[in-house]
């Protein structure tokens, strides 16, 4: 299992949001994986929300940031960044 920590930013009722949390889950099950994802409801967290609202959703791994992680293969893309995972 990989250490690095994904952080998938969205909202609750974002079917994007859904979708991409679904794409990192099969990912990492094709990958015989589970990978290391934290979810972060921008609507708990005010600065957040202004700074991702309209980016939504967004992945976070080692400081890097993937706005609009809408399709598998940006979110592979970027996962495969510089340390594969």
């Amino acid at each position: 299992m990989d250490k690095r920590q994904i952080t998938l930013y969205g909202r609750p009722a974002c079917s994007l949001c859904d979708q991409a949390a679904a794409i990192l889950a099969q990912i990492g099950h094709e990958r015989g994986a589970t990978l290391n994802v934290t979810h972060v409801d921008i609507e708990q967290e005010p600065v957040m929300h202004a700074r991702l609202l309209s980016e939504i959703p967004a992945l976070e791994v080692d400081g890097r940031l993937l706005p609009h992680a809408t399709s598998r293969l940006r979110i592979e893309s970027f996962l495969a960044g510089p340390e594969p995972l």
